[in-house]
């Protein structure tokens, strides 16, 4: 039997559009993939990721390259590409 976590699916924002996801967390990568699916075309940028209605704690802030977030039904990712320093 499916454990019922499996069969769920989340429906956030991603810079303003709605996506369906079944992942309950979702990383760095993953929610920059969602944003600008590979190859992204300007490969030399880096990426900022704002958060807001998250399920994990806190449930706003930002999302560091290695971290990762419990998601839920409504929250929100604010993705941008910003100049390498």
């Amino acid at each position: 039997m499916a454990n019922p976590e499996e069969r769920n699916h989340f429906t956030i924002v991603v810079n303003g559009e709605q996506v369906t996801e079944s992942k309950r967390e979702l990383t760095f990568v993953q929610v920059l993939d969602l944003a600008f699916p590979p190859p992204r075309q300007i490969p030399d940028k880096e990426y900022s990721i704002t958060f807001k209605h998250a399920e994990s704690k806190p449930h706003n802030g930002q999302l560091h390259p290695g971290g990762k977030v419990e998601i839920k039904n409504g929250t929100s990712f604010d993705v941008t590409p910003t100049n390498k320093s």
